[in-house]
């Protein structure tokens, strides 16, 4: 591939875009005013809100009831406290309102009507209020509000007549406990202190980091679309694509100039956001939003900038593919829509409560970026998990980038003819292409299966999900494509000595897993909560068959039948054995969606992928894996990783000797 070619081609591609007024509207114009137009409506809103709703009268009626008698007192007394303490917070107190707390709230009483709801909905009532006993022979008067959560005058006076309500009951207690001789002062009685250790920046810092990453990829995928439906569907529907065929520019390097194009419209896009960011949150010409207050520095911006980077890779990697699958310049637009619809939903996973970057999501491509930039507005540098994230999406943008690359300068594609021998064959033969997009599926369903299923679903159950989930999967696969069942599950008799392989391998394998263990944990400490949540969620108190039939001899058989069978029966046919073995060994690593559990069972899959290779059978493989997890349940019951002593170097080099004589003897004889 000549650069000079490419360059070439690139920059008379940014030239013809730089005259596209579609394309400086959507990259350039709409993210120069994006963030202060979004700043300044927020903030006007947001005022203009408060302003009204403090500055209306609330209209209240009361139900005529036996406890009104006693129930009017109360509401006398909470009426009087509305717009003062009553109205920040449950737990008001007798004394002096808050000087901030700006101008009281009016209320005024109407007569109750006959049709309450119909009152509520047309505004001519915001809040009902009924007293009823606590019991039947009288008590203190309970209240009842009836209003419309949905309509904001409606749902502000009764969280203003609810707080009220509270302070007085809290006065109220208070009094009567002075008055029958209670020995201290009621409210001096543990008094409760609150300090906020979160600073206003990243109180800040956390609201904008939960939309940062989805407007950012908004507006890479708006731009970047422009480019892409033009730089080959465009060209294919008006004919230009043929005549640029014609030069001596080679394929490859016409696709990588129109990838390169798509990337430098999205990082521009990119950094005009997050300069953007940084130039009106550093200048404050408009008032931010209440509750925004975050000065980003210069050296922050330009890590976010780096961050993101990878995901505008992947991004036009994309883009470019779902053009150059498209053959004309409508169907690349309709193909975009579910495109930029599961990137923005990725993207949007910051704003989901509790995921954080120590987790699983750190595989997750886009979504690690989010939450790791979140984070890095918070003030929160874990400079391992934050390298973890960039590196998996890199990765992933640059297997994506060449497999764009190579896939449309095959001639399919740039002439927009519609079919090859795979798609005419069909069947076992269409499925090597496919294989990487049904596991791709496959574990996001098993991701998001795994990350809703709650912490308190009983292990058994849930190993019995995923791995139907995975057979059925398998199964799918072998009917939809006609596989072959022999062939593709490697159900062939394996070498007698192979046997004795599995048995020398399985405890050394342990003894190394252990080790990617202890080595991983070095950057990233393997929490106390997450030994206990496994040893929940792996049933260490159940019977120790139950333990072994369940962790053990099930994920053993069918495991090996989706990765050992199916998926490395897929990926043999397009890659060469070392990364076919590492490929097919890390994406079962990724599957077990634990992070701390990615390291060694990658590992394992390796070496499992090696024994398939070796012998020509998956019986080996099944009978190392159900050993492994059963060495690893009966010897440690999970309630600790690793073994009883520290291991030395040649404990491991000791495991890595036996590992070589077990493949040794899985060799399958060569035929003469």
């Amino acid at each position: 591939m000549n650069p000079r070619t490419v360059s070439a081609l690139v920059t008379n591609d940014l030239r013809q875009l730089a005259r596209n007024p579609r394309l400086l509207v959507f990259a350039v114009a709409l993210p120069l005013v994006m963030w202060p137009l979004m700043w300044y409506l927020t903030s006007l809103t947001t005022e203009r809100r408060q302003e009204r709703l403090e500055s209306r009268t609330y209209l209240y009626a009361v139900a005529e009831n036996p406890a009104s008698a006693d129930g009017a007192t109360w509401l006398d007394r909470a009426l009087a406290r509305v717009g003062d303490d009553g109205r920040n917070g449950d737990d008001g107190r007798n004394g002096d309102a808050d000087p901030e707390a700006g101008p009281a709230v009016l209320f005024e009483r109407v007569a109750p009507p006959d049709d309450l709801p119909a009152a509520l909905d047309d505004g001519r009532l915001h809040v009902h209020l009924a007293w009823e006993p606590v019991t039947e022979d009288g008590g203190a008067p309970r209240a009842v509000l009836t209003y419309r959560a949905d309509l904001d005058a409606s749902g502000t006076a009764e969280g203003y007549l609810r707080r009220a309500l509270r302070s007085t009951r809290v006065e109220v207690r208070e009094q009567r406990l002075a008055a029958a001789g209670f020995e201290a002062d009621p409210a001096d009685l543990l008094p409760v202190e609150r300090i906020e250790t979160a600073s206003e920046e990243q109180t800040s810092g956390l609201l904008l980091g939960r939309i940062l990453t989805a407007i950012i990829v908004l507006m890479m995928l708006t731009g970047g679309s422009i480019v892409a439906t033009d730089a080959l569907a465009g060209e294919k529907e008006r004919g230009t694509l043929e005549t640029l065929l014609t030069t001596a520019a080679r394929r490859i390097e016409i696709v990588t100039a129109k990838n390169l194009s798509i990337l430098s419209v999205a990082l521009i896009t990119s950094i005009l956001n997050i300069a953007n960011i940084v130039l009106w949150m550093q200048l404050d010409v408009i008032p931010a939003p209440e509750g925004l207050k975050l000065v980003i520095p210069v050296g922050t911006g330009l890590l976010l900038l780096f961050l993101y980077a990878p995901a505008a890779v992947l991004l036009s990697s994309a883009l470019l593919l779902v053009s150059g699958r498209s053959k004309t310049y409508k169907e690349a637009q309709l193909l975009f829509a579910p495109v930029m619809l599961g990137a923005l939903a990725i993207a949007a996973i910051p704003v989901l409560p509790g995921i954080a970057l120590r987790s699983a999501i750190v595989v997750v491509p886009i979504a690690n970026l989010g939450v790791a930039a979140r984070e890095i507005l918070t003030g929160t540098y874990d400079w391992p998990l934050l390298a973890a994230a960039w590196t998996v999406t890199a990765g992933a943008a640059a297997l994506l980038a060449r497999a764009s690359v190579r896939t449309l300068s095959a001639e399919k594609l740039i002439t927009a003819s519609d079919t090859d021998a795979a798609d005419l064959a069909g069947g076992p033969a269409l499925f090597p292409r496919r294989v990487a997009g049904w596991f791709a599926v496959l574990w996001a369903l098993l991701l998001v299966w795994q990350l809703n299923s709650g912490g308190g679903i009983d292990g058994r159950l849930l190993i019995t999900i995923n791995l139907s989930i995975l057979g059925a999967a398998a199964w799918l696969m072998i009917a939809r494509y006609r596989l072959p069942l022999r062939e593709t599950l490697s159900l062939k008799p394996p070498p007698a000595a192979a046997w004795l392989g599995v048995l020398i391998a399985a405890p050394a394998g342990l003894v190394l897993a252990n080790g990617v263990v202890r080595l991983a944990s070095l950057a990233m400490p393997i929490p106390e909560e997450w030994l206990e949540a496994m040893a929940d969620a792996f049933g260490a108190d159940l019977p120790l068959w139950q333990m072994l039939f369940f962790f053990a001899v099930l994920p053993g058989i069918f495991e090996e039948i989706a990765f050992r069978g199916v998926l490395l029966h897929g990926l043999r046919a397009r890659l060469n054995p070392v990364p076919l073995v590492l490929i097919a060994g890390i994406a079962f690593g990724f599957f077990h969606v634990d992070l701390f559990r990615i390291p060694p069972t990658s590992l394992l899959g390796v070496f499992l992928v090696i024994a398939v290779l070796r012998t020509g059978s998956i019986y080996p493989a099944m009978a190392w894996h159900a050993l492994h997890n059963a060495l690893a349940l009966s010897g440690a019951r999970i309630e600790q990783i690793g073994l009883t002593e520290e291991p030395t170097w040649w404990h491991y080099a000791l495991a890595l000797a036996a590992i070589l004589l077990a493949f040794r003897l899985m060799s399958r004889p060569k035929v003469s």
